[in-house]
């Protein structure tokens, strides 16, 4: 039944009608709870009557919900209401978007060529982004009237997936297909049809199965019809339209001669021979942007044979597209020569995904340079050269995680270090049972040859041993004040190749060889780190972020020439400057960007981050800044500075007239994790001043002394999260071995009272909401925490949030509306959340970037919200840009052929 203008489903309200077709009636409606313009799409009845059908709905809805990029148009959830007894309304709830589809701007004629490549780019863009979603979602049915294009010129996909999930719709007449409405006979089962006629790829004519391509067919036809005004496949009726899919050729002489390969390619009635990815037709459009080349009308078909390297692909396609399916394949195992490209390209980590425990080496590279092995999520990850995707290692995850991968000579195996037991193990790169090779207490670099495994130990030792386990041999001891790290066995076994840092864990790193028969040692650079030798006969090493390359003799131990910056932006560990780098004995690198800085390791400073993660460093000196807390009037921030047993709190004006100032004094202990009153007036932090870890407070102006709050028992952490706005409660975690609780102190009567705890649970780092009737907090669980919310006062309802990834650190944002929390180790993410009358939230919505820095331990929060809502306060690297400097998906960068730069940047003698 149409819906009329104030017409309410739920919490929205009908303005007036959008458009109808085949997959519902569309109209503008207002959110009346959030106030803002949305477009509910009202399912046809044969769907909304069906229960399974509609159970199907919600699962893909699901799925689509989590598409979060900037050309798609966002799905916010369903709602179902009763507009009138017994009459219900099942409506999908759009992200509005205003302007003209694409097929109103191309009824006016053919797009210029620049508009329309960028209009293409955005949409490859969108596709490339759903596409390599671990769980790939399929458009199925791209056309002009599913692309909006906004008054400024941004592109948003509409309808993605929607088809699919209208799986089982009956068939309407065929013979109308050619006016556009939607397909619609199951799309997920082989034999049936799904899409709009004039668009749909070969495959999908003949009713057989689809994957990523079949969107890059109508990708190639949208494409078509932008740049010439004309529809690709025309007739009087679907069935003509189809078989002129199934059995003719398309023309292109219509065709910019610019453009002509890119669609020729997009159109392969094979699909094996089409391009593979929409990552290709973007690098294709991208080339299409240089002067125009001539190419002939009709361009002949490229081998059926699809390259099996994605790696090569990529990197020849930047020169030679024509000729990406003949040389591709043999970029990784030809011998690296001063004719061979030196080739840069990214690898984005899947959906959710995120390097953990940075503080150690993340990566690693097979001798032969056909795969690579990381860390992502605490668990081993290998990435084949020959293959489009990473897999889990079975079974090679521990709970605490795994650090320091290295994949064996041959590689076959990886070896990596086991928090959890503090031990090296050993693991088949098909998965299986690991193998304990040795213990090892503290990790310091490990590197595998031929000579066996080589480790550092606790910064004292450097030891060996086989990869089969047994007793380590000791090959260098630290001395005195020394501490020794990032071992690696030089050609022919005689010496080893390793760090030492003078005065503990601080001060420069001097890079040293050794010789094994007489403990003779040669220092080789006075201030770097994570030396490695490189088999082009140069020793490599970084310097704040920057990979510096000296040619190097390793047998008689000796640096030669100046040392020459070869690679900027390598990320680097927080504590002794391990670098994220690893290469191949045959000339490939890989590294995890990240940035170039002449402060010290460790250092961060506090930023300004907006909701998009762009970030505007403060005028604040570079230091070890963690837990800043904003005061409830936005006016000044608290922040813990830790360096060691010299933790302190201090506090500064946000305006920046002062210079930071240090609250508690030295000589007064270890003080962490501040917290503001209600009244902006006093500051109460953890502090180990008295022996215990107990919570203390004293006033932010720094008059008068520190008092103590609460007094833990023996073992037990107090660690303060947040004041009521009362002003008379605050909460906090007590920390006690193998659990953790959420407790609330009353200032009043000077009493503790438990709020959430369960046996052998660990939970905490809770949060009062601005009307303080609720406090969320969060399930620190492995391998995801969740985030809670429980009513203030105490009763024994808890309601859970919606699983985002590893979701900690929940704030509440100003209005109290939403919850901000940091998923993963590399995202912010927020979700709505209504109280009343009861709790309920929003599906789960990421930032682009972090902005923040988020790979630190989960006990330390990095951020918190100021009064407008719309900006954090957060910790981010020092040396991070201006604007847009904040952290986007976690990548790897791929270097082919870098021995090859190294040579001609840092020639020998």
């Amino acid at each position: 039944m149409p819906l009329s203008a104030g017409s309410k489903l739920g919490s929205f309200e009908v303005t007036g009608p959008l458009g109808a077709g085949g997959m519902g009636e569309v109209y503008r409606a207002t959110d009346l709870r959030l106030k803002r313009d949305v477009a509910l799409k009202v399912l046809p009845a044969a769907l909304a009557d069906d229960p399974s059908r509609m159970a199907r709905f919600q699962r893909e809805a699901e799925v689509l919900a989590s598409l979060n990029h900037a050309n798609i148009a966002q799905i916010y959830g369903l709602e179902e209401s009763e507009i009138e007894p017994g009459n219900s309304v099942r409506a999908i709830v759009m992200e509005l978007v205003e302007g003209e589809t694409l097929a109103e701007i191309i009824n006016r004629g053919p797009l210029p060529i620049e508009t329309a490549i960028s209009y293409a780019k955005q949409i490859a863009s969108a596709f490339e982004y759903a596409h390599d979603k671990s769980k790939p979602v399929i458009h199925r049915d791209l056309k002009p009237a599913n692309v909006q294009v906004t008054p400024d010129g941004m592109v948003k996909v509409l309808d993605f997936g929607l088809a699919k999930a209208l799986a089982d719709e009956p068939s309407e007449s065929v013979s109308s297909l050619a006016n556009s409405p939607t397909l619609t006979m199951g799309p997920t089962v082989v034999g049936m049809i799904l899409g709009t006629a004039a668009y749909m790829s070969p495959e999908q004519a003949k009713g057989k199965p689809v994957d990523r391509r079949t969107d890059i067919w109508s990708f190639g036809v949208l494409l078509y019809e932008m740049v010439t005004g004309i529809q690709l496949f025309k007739a009087d009726d679907a069935a003509e339209i189809l078989a002129s899919i199934v059995l003719t050729e398309p023309k292109l002489d219509a065709v910019p001669a610019r453009l002509r390969t890119a669609i020729a390619r997009c159109l392969r009635k094979d699909p094996r021979k089409r391009w593979y990815s929409m990552e290709d037709v973007r690098f294709a459009l991208d080339e299409s942007v240089s002067e125009p080349k001539p190419a002939p009308a009709d361009v002949t078909p490229l081998p059926a044979a699809r390259p099996k390297s994605i790696w090569a692909r990529l990197a020849l396609g930047l020169t030679a597209l024509l000729f990406l399916a003949a040389g591709a394949a043999a970029v990784w195992f030809l011998k690296p020569s001063p004719t061979l490209n030196i080739t840069k390209f990214p690898i984005t980590l899947g959906e959710g995904q995120a390097f953990t425990n940075t503080g150690r080496l993340d990566l690693a590279m097979s001798p032969d340079g056909t795969q690579m092995v990381y860390v992502v999520n605490r668990r081993l990850y290998i990435r084949s050269m020959a293959e489009l995707e990473a897999r889990p290692i079975p079974v090679a995850e521990s709970p605490g995680g795994v650090t320091n991968p290295v994949l064996s000579p041959d590689g076959k195996s990886v070896a990596f270090w086991s928090v959890s037991d503090t031990s090296i193990k050993r693991v088949a790169v098909s998965g299986g049972a690991p193998v304990t090779i040795c213990p090892a207490q503290n990790l310091l670099g490990m590197s595998w040859s031929e000579e066996g495994i080589v480790f550092g130990d606790g910064g004292k030792n450097i030891l060996r041993v086989s990869p089969n386990g047994g007793k380590p041999e000791a090959l260098v001891a630290a001395k005195d004040n020394e501490l020794i790290a990032d071992p690696q066995m030089l050609p022919g076994g005689q010496a080893v190749l390793f760090g030492i840092l003078q005065g503990g864990k601080s001060g420069k790193m001097q890079l040293v060889a050794q010789t094994l028969k007489s403990g003779a040692r040669k220092t080789l650079v006075e201030d770097g780190g994570a030396p490695r030798y490189l088999p082009s006969g140069h020793l490599a090493y970084s310097l704040n972020g920057v990979l510096f390359a000296i040619p190097f003799d390793a047998k008689r131990l000796e640096t030669g020439g100046d040392a020459v910056g070869v690679v900027e932006g390598v990320a680097r560990a927080a504590t002794t400057g391990e670098t994220q780098f690893a290469f191949s004995n045959t000339g490939s690198m890989i590294y995890i960007p990240g940035p170039v800085s002449t402060v010290s390791v460790g250092q961060s400073v506090l930023g300004l981050v907006d909701r998009k993660g762009d970030v505007e460093p403060l005028k604040v000196p570079p230091g070890a800044y963690l837990n800043p807390r904003i005061s409830r009037d936005g006016k000044r921030v608290a922040y813990q500075m830790d360096e060691g047993k010299d933790a302190s709190i201090w506090i500064w004006e946000l305006s920046g007239v002062t210079a930071p100032r240090r609250l508690t004094l030295p000589g007064s202990g270890a003080n962490r994790a501040p917290i503001w009153s209600s009244d902006n007036q006093r500051v109460a932090f953890q502090s180990d001043r008295e022996g215990d870890l107990g919570i203390w407070w004293q006033r932010a102006d720094g008059n008068g002394t520190a008092e103590r709050l609460t007094r833990p028992d023996k073992g037990v952490a107090d660690v303060p999260d947040s004041w009521a706005p009362d002003g008379q409660t605050f909460s906090f975690t007590e920390e006690k071995t193998g659990a953790s609780e959420v407790w609330t102190y009353s200032l009043h009567d000077k009493k503790a009272t438990v709020l959430a705890a369960t046996p052998g649970t660990p939970l905490g780092k809770s949060v009062f909401s601005p009307d303080g009737r609720w406090v969320a907090y969060q399930l620190n669980a492995q391998p995801n925490s969740r985030i809670y919310v429980r009513p203030f006062p105490r009763t024994e309802t808890e309601f859970v949030a919606p699983v985002d990834g590893d979701s900690h650190h929940p704030v509440w944002s100003p209005d109290g509306k939403e919850l901000m929390y940091v998923s993963g180790a590399s995202q912010s993410g927020s979700m709505s959340i209504t109280t009343q009358p009861s709790v309920s939230f929003g599906s789960p919505v990421h930032a682009p970037r972090a902005g923040f820095n988020t790979q630190v331990p989960a006990s330390v929060r990095t951020f918190d919200i100021l009064p407008d809502g719309k900006h954090f306060i957060g910790v981010v690297a020092a040396g991070t840009s201006q604007a847009g400097g904040g952290a986007g998906q976690p990548q790897i960068q791929v270097v082919l052929n870098w021995f090859e730069d190294v040579k001609s940047r840092a020639p020998g003698k």
